[in-house]
């Protein structure tokens, strides 16, 4: 069974719902609410992973370490909750959860709803899921950077970058 999203106007007005298929349309004329997830340790390392070769939009591209969908009568931190289980088996609850802001991605008709997770992890004890993630790995702010701006990782608009790096360098220890 499809997925169904709760819609939005462009200024987060809620429209009502509607299947994924249509949400990823060329051109729907409403937006829905995916999480993006950042996680940082308190080495002030951060967590990426890499896409699984099976993913329709961008196979084995590197990208933040936790995004999905927000369902339809989901929260965006209970989807957030969900997202992070699901993809790196990293339980959570939601007050560990920092949430940054939105972000518009006029491109996919997407208001992200941007969340920062600290936690230490022993990544080789996370349990990636294997349609989504192939692998993952801690890198410090510098290492992150350069891989960010590179054609290796999931392409974003520099707006969205500068904004991310902002937020990681803030919430460092």
């Amino acid at each position: 069974m499809e997925e169904v999203f709760d819609i939005y106007s462009r200024d987060g007005k809620y429209i009502g719902t509607e299947l994924k298929s249509i949400c990823h349309s060329e051109n729907p004329g409403f937006y829905h609410k995916p999480v993006w997830i950042w996680i940082i340790n308190s080495k002030n390392e951060i967590l990426v992973q890499k896409r699984a070769t099976c993913k329709k939009n961008h196979p084995n591209k590197w990208d933040m370490p936790s995004a999905g969908h927000v369902v339809a009568g989901e929260t965006s931190i209970e989807g957030a909750v969900r997202e992070t289980y699901e993809e790196l088996g990293i339980e959570t609850k939601e007050s560990d959860y920092k949430f940054i802001g939105e972000y518009i991605a006029d491109k996919s008709f997407e208001i992200a709803q941007i969340y920062l997770l600290k936690r230490d992890l022993d990544i080789s004890k996370l349990h990636l899921q294997k349609e989504e993630v192939s692998e993952v790995k801690l890198l410090s702010y510098d290492e992150f950077k350069n891989l960010f701006y590179s054609s290796e990782f999931v392409p974003f608009d520099n707006e969205y970058r500068e904004l991310v790096l902002k937020m990681l360098k803030a919430n460092f220890n």
